[in-house]
């Protein structure tokens, strides 16, 4: 990446880990499907971080530029992943999550980061508050968190309340039926009341 020095396949290319990742994501949730056994499935993209790499089909899709297009490929592979879950008639049992580590970046070597796509776009990817990731500001740490469970979650609804990621443990502990043991996860507070309304 940028040109650093290091092991890498022989035929390593950035742009094609976005669509492989996805399809073995894909192939996961069809072949649990076909299980009928239920399964997690951590699907941590490499998109939209650095380096900044859009496959041609999503060149140019946005309209500002090549970490928009980045996104749209993002919106894609969710797309597809919903599409699986739709095709093997286990969407409403499934709770899906997509969520960020942290806010916008501000520049990197391929990407003009978020203050110049706020100047140029009109587009704030911190939405109305201060800060990007690294700093110690809300707009740094704050972050979308979307859930998708059709037989749980009343669709379109919304929710003000403040959670935290480690929540994740203890939510989908008590979402499954399994009492966490004492040292485990000792500050996860599970949030499933607010996924049930």
């Amino acid at each position: 990446i940028y040109g650093g020095h290091g092991k890498a396949c022989d035929a390593w290319d950035l742009e094609k880990l976005i669509p492989e990742f996805t399809r073995r994501a894909v192939e996961f949730v069809t072949d649990q499907a076909e299980k009928s056994e239920p399964y997690f499935l951590y699907f941590p993209l490499t998109s939209p971080h650095s380096p900044i790499v859009p496959n041609a089909e999503f060149q140019g899709r946005s309209g500002i530029g090549s970490y928009g297009d980045f996104v749209c490929e993002v919106d894609w592979i969710v797309g597809q992943l919903m599409d699986a879950l739709d095709r093997t008639g286990t969407r409403d049992n499934t709770l899906l999550i997509f969520t960020s580590d942290n806010g916008p970046e501000n520049r990197t070597p391929d990407d003009e980061g978020v203050f110049e796509r706020a100047r140029q776009h009109g587009h704030y990817s911190m939405g109305s508050l201060r800060g990007l990731k690294r700093d110690v500001w809300e707009g740094g740490h704050r972050v979308p968190f979307v859930a998708s469970w059709p037989a749980v979650i009343p669709q379109g609804s919304c929710c003000e309340q403040l959670i935290g990621l480690g929540d994740l443990m203890a939510t989908c502990a008590e979402a499954v039926g399994i009492d966490l043991p004492d040292d485990a996860g000792e500050d996860s507070v599970s949030f499933l009341p607010l996924l049930k309304g």
